[in-house]
């Protein structure tokens, strides 16, 4: 009895390998890629662009063909096809993503996460091999369902092959992917952008501001601490819209908004309505002191880049002020100039990009400081000409698992009949 269950007992790294190896593998790989970003790797982040990253593709796939259709007998190819190698390299890519998770992606101050590499796993060498590993077997997979076409095994060579198509066009799209933006003024044609490291890129097209537009919300009311110059708390609410007509109470005050002006300035004893660079919200108050029943009236402003704020003291400890206006949307009304003279119009808002031959370009921020005076539009142009593949492999993912769904349905049905 003790003999025949010895002879069972399966050895380590004993025909076919199981989990503990296929563990063990991964694990090798992520500690090979540890000592390679400590004692290899240099400042540059190791990226493939075009069109070394399509003869990369092409000769991959071509090599994980060969591999199949010629070796699939070797003990490595046929474990690289089996559950183990796949169920292990999927849970140790998920064990690197919840790393990036937990781990900023910035540069640390501890040193054994910046030599280690922790703080970029995309381009972590550890996280390009184990990913590697997983392509590979989804690579084999793929080709080995395709090799040996079933219908009923459709979805999942839909499924495994869009999941193979997306992860490697992510990373093989990291090279051309382009980041750039660049700064246009009202009335001046802009062509030249700013990669992250800040070098200029030339583009093939200009772009042309006619004109930067802010919609902002109406300045809110506060009353201040004179003695702290902090916003004083009143019941958990310590911020009112300023509204013609409103009437708000702090304390023992009670304040009524007699007039705002969104655009004025101050002209004597009184503010008047202008249109002119610069030109802030004011708003005429009248404060009643609920205990002694005195009134008093006065101007307040946010002030602007141009104009100083004018706060209101109502009593010794108290003063009542207005906040700078928060912006409600911000939008550039563009041109696009080309080589060839012809010019496209478009209006630019934030999180709502406009394409043109393969940019998104994006609204990203403009000059604050001058607020909705600001001349300058800050647009952000990203070139991802990898995404399109992306978007097949996630499709065909998506396709699979409805092709399986109806599959299974189709099944028990039969079954039921």
């Amino acid at each position: 009895m003790s003999e025949n269950h010895l002879n069972v007992q399966r050895n380590l790294w004993e025909n076919p390998w199981g989990y503990v190896e296929s563990f063990f593998i991964g694990f090798g790989l992520i500690v090979t890629g540890f000592f390679l970003e400590v004692f290899v790797t240099t400042s540059n982040t190791f990226t493939l662009s075009y069109p070394y990253n399509v003869v990369f593709l092409a000769g991959y796939v071509s090599i994980l063909f060969v591999l199949y259709k010629w070796f699939s007998t070797t003990q490595l190819i046929r474990w690289l096809t089996k559950v183990p190698a796949s169920i292990s390299s999927i849970s140790l890519v998920t064990m690197m993503v919840m790393i990036m998770g937990i781990i900023p992606q910035v540069t640390s101050q501890n040193n054994i996460i910046n030599n280690l590499g922790l703080n970029h796993i995309t381009s972590n060498w550890a996280f390009l091999l184990i990913i590697f590993q997983f392509l590979t077997c989804l690579g084999l997979i793929s080709i080995k369902r395709i090799l040996q076409f079933k219908w009923s095994n459709f979805g999942f060579i839909l499924n495994h092959t869009g999941l193979f198509l997306a992860l490697i066009a992510g990373i093989l799209g990291t090279g051309d992917l382009q980041r750039l933006s660049i700064n246009v003024y009202e009335g001046k044609p802009s062509w030249i952008a700013t990669d992250a490291n800040r070098n200029e890129v030339e583009l093939p097209f200009a772009f042309f501001l006619k004109d930067f537009l802010i919609d902002e919300y109406n300045p809110k009311l506060a009353l201040v601490d004179n003695n702290t110059g902090s916003i004083s708390h009143n019941n958990g609410k310590n911020l009112y819209l300023v509204e013609k007509g409103e009437t708000y109470y702090f304390n023992n005050f009670e304040v009524k908004i007699e007039d705002f002006l969104p655009n004025a300035i101050r002209f004597g004893m009184r503010y008047e309505v202008v249109n002119e660079i610069g030109s802030p919200p004011a708003a005429k108050i009248s404060v009643k002191n609920i205990e002694t029943d005195t009134i008093q009236t006065g101007w307040i402003s946010s002030g602007s880049f141009r104009y100083p704020y004018e706060s209101f003291k109502i009593s010794e400890d108290y003063s009542v002020v207005m906040t700078i206006p928060e912006v409600k949307k911000f939008s550039s009304d563009i041109d696009i100039l080309t080589k060839d003279g012809e010019r496209i119009s478009a209006i630019l808002e934030v999180n709502k990009p406009f394409s043109y031959k393969g940019w998104k370009i994006y609204q990203l921020s403009y000059d604050d400081k001058m607020g909705k005076w600001s001349n300058l539009s800050v647009l952000e142009l990203v070139k991802d000409p990898w995404l399109p593949l992306i978007y097949i492999g996630i499709f065909m993912m998506i396709a699979g698992a409805f092709y399986m769904f109806w599959m299974g349905n189709k099944t028990t049905k039969n079954q039921l009949k």
